[in-house]
């Protein structure tokens, strides 16, 4: 694991969306701290969990409505990405709950990581000649 930083790469040009995307990475390195803590706490790991679907399931609807806002042509595959991403790790986050274990935490900070970033580099980025100047 390791903590993930902001760069230009990320950036789709919009000030809401690169903000969220800020925010959600902020969260998946608060659950990168916990899990390379010294002791590992369950009830730690399982906070910032629920902060993060929240915040995942407003920043997809504050994008799909920019998106909407600017026609964009691929709105529908990338709705879908979205609901896809939210069914496994909600899978995941349910398999957490159920056996809180240090293994299933990591199992869902690794999806949730890799899955974020190469959706921001391959598909968000994609917004960026639709979407620069429109404030959510």
């Amino acid at each position: 694991m390791g903590v993930i930083t902001w760069r230009r790469q990320l950036s789709v040009g919009q000030p809401a969306i690169d903000d969220d995307h800020k925010h959600l990475i902020g969260y998946l390195n608060e659950l990168d701290a916990a899990l390379t803590s010294e002791r590992f706490q369950p009830i730690r790991v399982a906070r910032i969990l629920v902060k993060l679907l929240e915040y995942t399931k407003e920043h997809f609807a504050r994008e799909e409505r920019i998106m909407q806002k600017v026609h964009y042509p691929k709105y529908e595959e990338h709705v879908h990405q979205h609901r896809e991403a939210v069914r496994l790790v909600s899978e995941l986050s349910n398999r957490f709950s159920s056996d809180p274990t240090h293994e299933n935490a990591e199992k869902l900070y690794k999806f949730t990581a890799d899955w974020l970033v190469r959706h921001i580099i391959l598909q968000d980025t994609q917004l960026t000649p639709y979407v620069r100047g429109v404030w959510g």
